[in-house]
Formats: C-alpha cells, structure tokens, sequence
C-alpha cells in the first residue's frame, strides 16, 4: 500500500512530540510479497536546515516551523511473478 505525507506547520511556539513505528524496519510483505517502504519524520525548522527526527522524538517548534510525516506504505501479499 501507499503511505501517505502530511505536513504541519506551527504557528505558536509549540513543545511536539511523536511516537511512530517502522521508521528504521519496513513493513514486512507475506507469502512473497515484498516489503514496504520506511517512514519518516522531518522537522523543518523556518530558516534552518531539515532534520530527521526518527520514530520517537520531542522537539520544541517555534513559529513557520513545519513537521513533515511520511507514514510507511504497507508490504505486499503474494509474489507478484506468476507461473
């Protein structure tokens, strides 16, 4: 399956905190299927460079900072080759 991406931007000064899953570990895929893609979560500080902030993390965002949250896509079920 495909993951999805959503990004927020902050418009106060904000203390943030995410707790996700398969950031490092795809999804596994079954009876063949291959694995899915790993997630990400980006932290965007305004005029700053991006950070990747992994699975479990809390930050301290300010105004025009932006967190963006790529979910992972889910693995596959069945071997794609046919015989």
């Amino acid at each position: 399956g495909d993951g999805l991406v959503r990004e927020i931007e902050f418009l106060e000064p904000l203390n943030v905190a995410i707790l996700s899953e398969r950031r490092v570990l795809p999804p596994y895929g079954l009876a063949g299927g291959q694995d899915g893609k790993c997630g990400e979560n980006i932290f965007i500080p305004h005029n700053s460079p991006s950070v990747n902030l992994g699975g479990k993390s809390e930050i301290q965002a300010s105004p025009h900072d932006r967190i963006r949250i790529l979910t992972p896509g889910g693995g596959a079920f069945g071997s794609a080759d046919k015989e």
